[in-house]
């Protein structure tokens, strides 16, 4: 683990639900196709890797650059804690 992060790379639930985010449209939290609860986009957006804006009904959220640079590095990310 490495600065402020909790992990350096996404889990398999974090990065099912990253995959469907974009860098430039906010997509509403209530209607991405899997359950996105309150504790796993808190834990997403303190790793950095997604931005928030509104609450509740109304929370919109989208991929950050280092969530991005998250999703395509994945492999590295599950060797290294293998060993």
């Amino acid at each position: 683990m490495s600065g402020k992060h909790s992990a350096d790379f996404p889990n398999m639930i974090q990065r099912t639900l990253m995959q469907y985010l974009s860098l430039d449209d906010w997509k509403m939290a209530a209607r991405l196709p899997i359950p996105a609860g309150e504790l796993l986009l808190s834990r997403i957006r303190n790793c950095g890797w997604i931005e928030i804006r509104g609450e509740k009904q109304h929370m919109a959220i989208k991929l950050t650059p280092a969530g991005h640079q998250a999703l395509r590095q994945p492999l590295a990310g599950m060797k290294a804690r293998r060993k």
